[in-house]
């Protein structure tokens, strides 16, 4: 199995959303937008980074969003930032408590101030583009697995016995799905934090009735698509605000040391127990996810009614007739290297 396909297989809990659907998300999208500033679209080819300066701005939206977005917590938690209400001097009535930002954004926070100041990386269309992606799953070794692929996304290339084999594609409809169409419709989202959240849910729409995804873990894991989907990321501004949503919505934990291969860890956003981004803990670059037990529900089993899958040929063999792994054992998790641009497929970085 290629890296494309194990990313196709591993994401189908968490099932695209449908043309007309992303349309409508879009025209909402597009609504707002308008009355908002948004800085000018990629261009199309681009040769070099752009400067800072230069850098596209995730669509301005209205700020917003049910108060349950916004995580406090009392400031008896953990170390985190206070925000206090200045004395008003003698006589004055007692102040209110202080409180503190969640662990969650604080880190999130953290990882927006490292990114926004980077240069932005951009490609020309028919760049090739070269990565090494890591497959892990429960019991099994971790396997490596080289790609190549344009930007456009209309070709791609891997290693098949031995050789090298170079797919062209043919493409129709929306574009969000290649890494190019991934970082325009990136670029175009809100740098306000509160807009940005206000922007996922209209982009995503709501989850599939069948897909056992409340709406607020549904908006996380698309948005982590469409940025899994763009091989340049997202333009440094937007990728700040789009941290510092996350760490908004509800829920949200971040865990700062998550192991999710053998020998292997990063930094764990969690939007439910059991599936999380994964973060560079150095760069912050998003370098994949990791799905986790429950200790309740076994290996490949859906939890929620009318998700079951057919019965296996061979029961003895379905991971669903086999206990819950421990609560915290990872699954299977899907991670890359860096993207770097190289002349041709079948060339690697120096």
């Amino acid at each position: 199995m290629n890296d494309l396909q194990a990313v196709r297989a591993m994401r189908a809990d968490a099932p695209e959303s449908s043309p007309d659907r992303l349309a409508a998300g879009r025209e909402r999208l597009c609504a707002a937008i308008a009355s908002s500033p948004v800085a000018s679209p990629v261009s199309s080819p681009v040769s070099r980074p752009a400067s800072r300066a230069g850098s596209r701005a995730f669509p301005a939206r209205r700020p917003a969003l049910v108060a349950g977005g916004l995580t406090l917590v009392a400031a008896v938690a953990a170390a985190g930032v206070v925000v206090g209400l200045p004395d008003a001097g003698g006589g004055a009535a007692p102040r209110p408590p202080a409180y503190q930002l969640s662990a969650a954004t604080v880190m999130l926070n953290k990882a927006a101030t490292a990114v926004e100041g980077r240069p932005q990386r951009a490609f020309g269309p028919k760049q090739w583009l070269y990565y090494k992606a890591f497959d892990y799953r429960h019991g099994t070794a971790l396997t490596t697995s080289e790609t190549w692929e344009t930007f456009d996304g209309m070709k791609d290339a891997d290693v098949l016995t031995g050789k090298l084999v170079v797919w062209t594609h043919s493409r129709t409809g929306p574009q969000d799905g290649t890494p190019l169409g991934a970082y325009r419709l990136l670029a175009s989202l809100p740098t306000d934090p509160d807009a940005m959240i206000d922007a996922l849910y209209e982009l995503a729409g709501s989850p599939p009735e069948d897909g056992g995804l409340s709406r607020d873990e549904f908006a996380f894991r698309s948005i982590e698509q469409f940025v899994w989907n763009s091989l340049a990321g997202a333009p440094p501004r937007v990728q700040a605000a789009l941290y510092r949503a996350l760490g908004r919505l509800p829920g949200v934990e971040v865990r700062p040391a998550v192991e999710y291969a053998p020998g292997r860890t990063a930094i764990g956003v969690f939007p439910s127990p059991t599936h999380a981004l994964l973060l560079d803990p150095v760069t912050y670059r998003m370098i994949g996810w990791v799905d986790v037990s429950d200790g309740k529900v076994p290996p490949g089993h859906k939890s929620k009614p009318g998700t079951a899958k057919p019965p296996a040929a061979n029961p003895a063999k379905d991971p669903r007739n086999s206990p819950p792994l421990p609560a915290g054992t990872v699954i299977s998790s899907f991670t890359r290297s860096e993207v770097v641009p190289v002349a041709a497929p079948g060339r690697r970085p120096k």
